[in-house]
């Protein structure tokens, strides 16, 4: 395939008719979407940041270059958290910020800056290669990217275009020895982690620039989603994800046809998990390892491969204050915050985090390797390891989990696997852990709940008992949904979720704040439903039985109504 190395070779006329985004209100070419980028940019102020807000694909894109072309740094917060963007705007006044959708203004309405609302239209008319040749400067520092604050305040890392074509180019390079028939065999990506992360700057916007690879309008999050944009592109994908859409396609057991390679990054990968995908989507599932600060330094084959090997001119040293990245696609010598074993072919494998190791009992182990582990304990919906930063001589790890969990079982699973010393002495249920839109766990958000729970002393509350069920084949809703594959619809389960509520308490529901569906729950499935009580309100987990083991179906939270206004 051709392998672009400018932003002129890629305003190329051979290039500009194929499509660029896919699969949203209009099919973008990239003559299109460096047109409208042009007309955008005449709406920038030079040398304003531009914050980046745009959810949709194209409005994204089309922003990103219009600042490039402007010259206008662009600015991507850590999360779609307020805090996190406050305090991004809050250091950065007088910036513009640019969304696609006005609600995604209100937010930040009063802080110090401008707000432009940019709904993206195709050009009435289209200029021509000649007309929208442009070349940015390679040193040009045109984008800021937080780190996640998973182990601390997010920090800002700023990139400059030559830096960000050059890692692409090498991701590219990497990934066209991983796809069958090469990335030009790819009809698009699909990406389910948002544009304004490292990893989806790079995948989902980066890539596509360096190669001419279109990407799906749409960032799909359920299995059953997934599927459905894998099969919208209507040819071979690839499909960008964390290791949490991975397990939600797991437990699910969904299949992804014509799924050429899963690219994986935000969060270790278990092996066995990386094996269970690989079998459902017949691909290989690729992982990242790399930073904010860096970029994507090296990929491996989750399932087969246990070392990582280096991608472009990506090599590392031990030295005096650690192991060292050097490359020409981030600032080097960049100091790794993880221990490597290097061999001699240059792969390495990972030894643990520096600042995730924990001694405990005069024993150590490293905090990612433990949660690493979790990805394989069975009944587990989600959970985290967590020390409390006290510094007590005796202070023992939590375990942070959502949803049901049977602790002697698990625990038994546990001590298997690990020294007794890091078995969680307190294990806090919650409703669902506060990850972000990229899978990550914010050190801040983890204090607070364990804050939260110290401070009220809360055990884990009161368990209802479990409300059965089963939807029959012959129920007329199937049909429809879907043919010749139904599947039970949402709102049938929600009856269900409800129908317990009152059978257990005796009240009706006001309403419903919180729903979240992980998979598909298919015709004659043994399914139940567990409740946990709270004072007003009740949280509940609905799972199916799958081969002797019950699989999250759906999750969420619902408000009882005042007694006076229950049903007799």
């Amino acid at each position: 395939m051709s392998d672009p190395k400018t932003m002129a070779a890629l305003l190329s006329p051979s290039l500009l008719h194929r499509p660029a985004v896919i699969g949203g209100a209009h099919d973008w070419t990239w003559h299109e979407i460096h047109a409208a980028a042009r007309e955008l940019a005449d709406r920038l102020h030079p040398d304003t940041p531009v914050c980046n807000l745009c959810a949709t694909r194209a409005g994204f894109l089309i922003t990103a270059l219009a600042a490039l072309r402007r010259g206008c740094l662009q600015l991507l917060p850590p999360s779609g958290g307020l805090a996190d963007l406050v305090a991004l705007l809050g250091g950065t006044p007088g910036a513009m910020v640019v969304v696609d959708d006005e609600t995604l203004l209100q937010p930040v309405s009063g802080a110090r800056t401008g707000g432009l609302v940019y709904l993206p239209q195709v050009p009435r008319h289209l200029p021509s290669p000649r007309e929208l040749a442009w070349t940015p400067d390679a040193r040009q520092t045109c984008v800021r990217l937080y780190t996640s604050g998973s182990t601390g305040a997010p920090q800002p890392h700023a990139k400059t275009w030559g830096q960000l074509t050059q890692g692409a180019r090498a991701l590219a390079a990497r990934l066209d020895t991983e796809v069958h028939g090469g990335l030009a065999a790819l009809r698009a990506l699909v990406c389910s982690v948002p544009p304004q992360h490292m990893f989806g700057f790079e995948s989902s916007v980066m890539l596509p620039l360096a190669t001419g690879l279109a990407v799906l309008d749409r960032k799909p999050l359920l299995p059953l989603d997934v599927r459905t944009a894998v099969e919208q592109c209507g040819g071979p994908t690839a499909w960008i994800a964390t290791p949490l859409h991975l397990r939600a396609l797991a437990r699910a057991g969904e299949t992804l046809p014509d799924c050429r390679l899963a690219l994986v990054s935000t969060m270790p990968l278990a092996a066995t998990l990386a094996a269970q995908v690989e079998a459902l989507v017949s691909a290989p599932v690729v992982e990242i390892f790399g930073s904010t600060e860096t970029g994507v330094i090296a990929t491996r084959r989750t399932a087969t491969q246990a070392s990582w090997q280096p991608i472009g001119d990506v090599r590392l040293e031990v030295g005096a204050d650690g192991t060292q990245a050097r490359g020409t696609h981030f600032p080097s010598p960049h100091t790794l915050a993880d221990r490597v074993e290097i061999g001699g072919d240059g792969r390495f494998t990972l030894l643990g985090r520096h600042a995730d190791m924990v001694k405990i009992g005069g024993r150590r182990a490293s905090l990612s390797g433990l949660n690493l582990l979790l990805q394989d304990l069975p009944g587990l919906e989600d959970g985290v390891f967590y020390l409390p930063a006290e510094d007590a001589p005796t202070e023992r790890l939590v375990l942070i989990h959502a949803g049901h969990l049977d602790r002697a079982a698990a625990e038994r699973w546990l001590r298997e696997r690990i020294d007794v010393v890091f078995l969680p002495r307190s294990w806090l249920q919650v409703e669902r852990l506060p990850r972000d839109a990229n899978g990550k766990l914010p050190r801040a958000a983890l204090e607070a709940l364990h804050a939260a729970q110290r401070t009220t002393g809360a055990a884990a509350p009161a368990a209802c008992s479990d409300h059965h069920f089963r939807v029959a084949a012959s129920h007329p809703s199937l049909p429809g949904h879907f043919p010749g594959r139904p599947v039970v619809p949402g709102v049938l389960i929600l009856d269900h979720v409800l129908a317990g509520v009152r059978e257990r308490t005796g009240r009706d529901v006001a309403r419903l704040p919180r729903v979240k569906f992980a998979s598909p729950l298919l015709p004659e499935e043994s399914a139940r439903v567990q409740f946990t009580q709270r004072e007003g309100s009740l949280s509940f987990r609905v799972s199916a039985l799958r081969d002797g083991v019950h699989q999250a179906i759906a999750e969420g939270s619902v408000v009882l109504a005042p007694l006076a206004e229950a049903s007799p």
